[in-house]
């Protein structure tokens, strides 16, 4: 299985694992990392490596980081590596309940880290969507990535 990292501002990274886990049950191989106005930047990086290695069973790790250019995110970067360690920003619970949902079955299906990766990101953006444009019946604008399903 895939492991999962949350890494954010203040405590935006515990809230969105507790939000995946309300949806989607207790999730094993996902850990959230909080950063604090008082952290340091070098103990950040040693706290993200021992967790990435942590959570990643052999087939990696995707670090979601709350905004790209962001301290949780220059960390985050500092694991990059290809096909061991993505780094997805500007993450939302659309994205994370897709990798969290898809990242079991990559094995079966055949699929890489990176394609994960790229398919948590189209859904995460398939997601945004603008109430008044859908309202409007502009439902081509807000609607489920093809293949994802609806949970609630």
């Amino acid at each position: 299985m895939i492991g999962i990292v949350l890494i954010g501002h203040a405590r935006i990274a515990s809230e969105m694992k507790l939000a995946v886990e309300h949806v989607l049950g207790e999730q094993p191989l996902m850990v959230a990392m909080d950063v604090l106005e008082s952290s340091d930047s070098q103990a950040l990086r040693e706290k993200i490596a021992h967790i990435v290695k942590q959570c990643d069973t052999g087939y990696g790790t995707l670090i979601f980081a709350d905004m790209f250019g962001g301290t949780p995110c220059n960390v985050a970067l500092t694991c990059l590596k290809e096909g061991e360690c993505e780094v997805i920003s500007g993450f939302n619970l659309p994205a994370l309940i897709k990798a969290a949902s898809d990242r079991i079955t990559c094995q079966k299906k055949h699929m890489s880290l990176s394609m994960l990766a790229h398919d948590v990101v189209a859904s995460g953006q398939q997601y945004m969507c603008l109430a008044s444009d859908f309202m409007a019946s502009s439902r081509n604008h807000c609607s489920p990535a093809e293949g994802d399903q609806v949970h609630g």
